[in-house]
């Protein structure tokens, strides 16, 4: 799939369904980008981290508790943020993965 469409679609998702996004969905896409999501210190925090983008250091949100609880949309509203930010560095990336 070329990068700029896996990135779109990523991004059509996330905006979607800012209300009922599940905390494993929101970490299956930020993976299809190339981001790494490791658990935070605590119960539900998580961390996200990206090797192919130099200016980013990480990011994260909270899932709270239970099995896969939604994202608040202000988690969602700032992954979205990071997203838009680094969109040129994130395609270029997905880009040199492919070939």
């Amino acid at each position: 799939m070329p990068a700029r469409r896996r990135y779109s679609e990523v991004l059509e998702a996330l905006q979607a369904s800012k209300a009922n996004l599940r905390c494993g969905t929101l970490a299956e896409q930020l993976a299809r980008l190339g981001f790494e999501v490791r658990n935070g210190k605590r119960g539900g925090h998580k961390v996200f981290f990206h090797d192919g983008i130099s200016a980013f250091t990480s990011g994260s949100y909270n899932c709270g508790h239970g099995k896969n609880p939604k994202v608040k949309p202000a988690y969602i509203r700032k992954v979205l943020k990071i997203l838009h930010q680094y969109e040129t560095e994130i395609i270029g990336f997905l880009e040199r993965i492919k070939s």
